[in-house]
């Protein structure tokens, strides 16, 4: 049923343990879950990497701990890693009851090509990469499909509401956000400015304009006429 799967072994590294633990290749992991203990447990970095790489933060994933009879179901809950480089310091899994309902982000991915955008008016902008879902475990998916092919005129949206879930899949985000919108290209909005610029008056015109208002002003005050 899962897509993916995780050998993990129980772990007794704490606090400064825990850097011993990452040079010797493994990374730290806690499994928690709704009325059950939470463990301390560590996988191989190598193989969590190949995990989060292939999609396995937002699937169901098959855990395989070391001295346990049979697998437990899992779900990625927050990779914390370094700040200055992607290498994974610790992962959060949450255990999952196959018959409870469980809420959790699943990522969007756009697919498709809209027609104004082939033709260079217009640019691609997502709003949202991902939505809130309410689902049972097995019907969770992996990702949701935003096909921009429907977008035919720059002033169309995509919004919460126009995205395809699967059955037993309910989206909990405000059904009229904006996911998809279309921004027009740079060439229209530079068409927009000459145009502008050919209304506007020459800087010689306003400064003869300008001087012309003195001179007169000037005049007027001189030989004290209102």
């Amino acid at each position: 049923m899962a897509e993916f799967e995780l050998q993990a072994e129980p772990r007794s590294a704490i606090g400064k343990g825990l850097k011993k633990l990452r040079d010797q290749g493994y990374v730290p992991v806690v499994l928690y879950g709704q009325g059950t203990e939470a463990q301390s447990l560590q996988v191989q970095s190598r193989e969590l990497g190949h995990l989060l790489a292939r999609g396995g933060a937002h699937s169901l994933v098959s855990l395989s701990i070391a001295g346990s009879t049979s697998p437990q179901m899992v779900l990625v809950r927050e990779v914390q890693r370094e700040i200055t480089r992607p290498t994974v310091l610790h992962v959060d899994l949450y255990r999952v009851v196959m018959t409870d309902k469980l809420q959790t982000d699943v990522p969007l991915v756009i697919i498709g090509e809209s027609p104004v955008v082939v033709e260079g008016l217009a640019a691609v902008v997502q709003n949202m990469d991902r939505v809130h879902v309410e689902c049972l475990p097995g019907d969770l998916p992996a990702s949701l499909e935003i096909d921009v092919s429907v977008l035919e005129n720059t002033d169309q949206n995509i919004l919460v509401s126009d995205i395809a879930v699967p059955e037993g899949v309910e989206i909990l985000d405000d059904p009229d956000g904006v996911v998809i919108s279309l921004a027009a290209a740079r060439e229209e909005v530079e068409e927009e400015e000459d145009i502008l610029d050919l209304e506007a008056p020459e800087q010689g015109e306003v400064e003869v304009a300008a001087k012309g208002k003195l001179a007169q002003e000037d005049g007027e005050g001189a030989d004290g006429t209102g």
